[in-house]
């Protein structure tokens, strides 16, 4: 009885989850661990957490400080935006781009993304933005996930040759590619780069995670 009245009056002051729905994404929850806040999918870590790891780890090979424009494809909460600042300490603008309106405003609310003024996001299908924006940036991180899959269209040479349009002479891209990613889609994926783009591949990131990362050569 005594055990039962203590959990009833932790209960009061632990941080609660909170779910919601995305026709995008499905089931979306933000709950805390290790005292801090993180976005989940149903069956993946989405934004802060292993996520953050995970790109935290690209960008670690890329020289940051000769980066002055930054495009996110797939912003998601946020955390990218968080390791930018303050681990690599980018102080320049930072477009983002995020097909799911309901992430957006869990980036807006839960995790106070627009608190910083030089952080721009649109909601657009990334394929589509590239399509249509004439900006060109020192960096591209791609991170275009569904739950657990990146959609087929972001593999496709179409979707790469927009892209390094959008990419200044000598800039990066930082390419989450897929968890758990069979061989033979990542060899077709890279035999069908434009041959702009040199590249080195990171296999088992967090032991599942595949990072490619791009230079536009040229």
């Amino acid at each position: 009885m005594q055990n039962e009245i203590w959990e009833r009056w932790l209960s009061y002051f632990r941080p609660q989850n909170t779910f919601y729905y995305s026709e995008v994404n499905e089931r979306l929850e933000v709950r805390w661990l290790n005292g801090k806040k993180i976005l989940d999918t149903k069956d993946s870590n989405y934004s802060y957490g292993t996520l953050q790891e995970v790109l935290d780890y690209g960008l670690d090979s890329i020289p940051m400080k000769s980066v002055n424009s930054v495009l996110v494809l797939g912003m998601g909460g946020g955390c990218v935006v968080d390791s930018l600042r303050n681990k690599y300490q980018y102080k320049g603008l930072i477009w983002g781009v995020e097909v799911d309106p309901v992430v957006i405003d869990i980036a807006k609310n839960e995790f106070g993304l627009f608190e910083d003024q030089n952080v721009k996001v649109i909601q657009a299908d990334a394929g589509e933005y590239i399509t249509q924006s004439d900006s060109q940036f020192d960096l591209v991180i791609v991170d275009l996930f569904i739950d657990i899959h990146v959609p087929e269209q972001f593999y496709k040479v179409s979707f790469w040759e927009n892209l390094l349009k959008r990419i200044n002479s000598h800039g990066f891209v930082l390419f989450n590619a897929g968890i758990d990613l069979d061989e033979e889609k990542l060899d077709d994926f890279l035999f069908d780069l434009p041959d702009n783009f040199v590249y080195q591949i990171i296999l088992n990131v967090l032991e599942s995670n595949t990072l490619v990362i791009m230079q536009n050569v040229y």
